[in-house]
């Protein structure tokens, strides 16, 4: 490449980058506010071609690592990361940023996959990588700020300051939004109703959470 196509390429990386302080918060607000939309606005986006979706927020994969990154650092910056490695596989992936980063990555996309696949099996849909694409982008606008609130809840329970009480209201408000937002989502997504669509929202989010927990557990004793 030469000098000139590094520039170009410079001025598009730096011109993303600063686009995010005006995409990103104007995208998580638009989810607390009204997830439903936010989640069918996802699922239209799919339609269009690569280089013209998502053009006036961010796409769901990317807001949920940002906010992860975000989290990372604020933890970081108030004592390091809580994670102690005990084995060699554990030391090293906890000696990367970029490998907690990818680790807290995947275990947060446990949840938009085993809902999506959740409400794809209960609508007798197909599952494939066409037909599970859409379903779950639109989870991962859903599952952001619930991990935001999750991981603030951590990083509040490690502030002498706020103590146990502020890291479990923290936690209970994450939870109590992210079945009001998943409840919506399975109301128009399935012929159910409302309190069916709650129904389905708790079933599904145990499931994720079972199996997120499972491999959380899984991956701690090899650290």
């Amino acid at each position: 490449m030469d000098f000139i196509g590094i520039i170009r390429s410079l001025e598009e990386l730096i011109y993303e980058i600063m686009s995010w302080l005006i995409f990103y918060p104007r995208t998580l607000w638009r989810i607390l506010v009204d997830p439903v939309a936010v989640a069918a606005y996802s699922d239209a986006e799919q339609n269009d071609k690569p280089d013209e979706q998502y053009t006036d927020t961010l796409s769901p994969p990317l807001l949920l690592i940002i906010t992860l990154l975000i989290n990372y650092f604020v933890a970081s910056s108030i004592g390091g990361d809580p994670l102690v490695a005990t084995t060699k596989m554990g030391a090293q992936i906890t000696k990367s940023p970029q490998n907690l980063l990818m680790l807290r990555a995947f275990i947060f996309a446990i949840f938009p996959l085993i809902i999506s696949c959740f409400a794809m099996w209960r609508n007798h849909q197909t599952i494939d990588r066409a037909t599970l694409r859409r379903p779950f982008f639109s989870q991962c606008f859903l599952i952001t700020p619930f991990a935001l609130m999750i991981q603030l809840s951590g990083i509040l329970l490690r502030l002498p300051a706020a103590g146990a009480a502020a890291a479990s209201a923290m936690a209970i408000v994450a939870l109590l939004w992210f079945t009001w937002a998943q409840t919506g989502w399975f109301a128009a997504r399935l012929p159910v109703s409302r309190r069916g669509a709650a129904g389905l929202a708790i079933v599904a989010i145990g499931l994720a959470t079972l199996c997120g927990g499972g491999i959380t557990a899984l991956i701690a004793t090899s650290l």
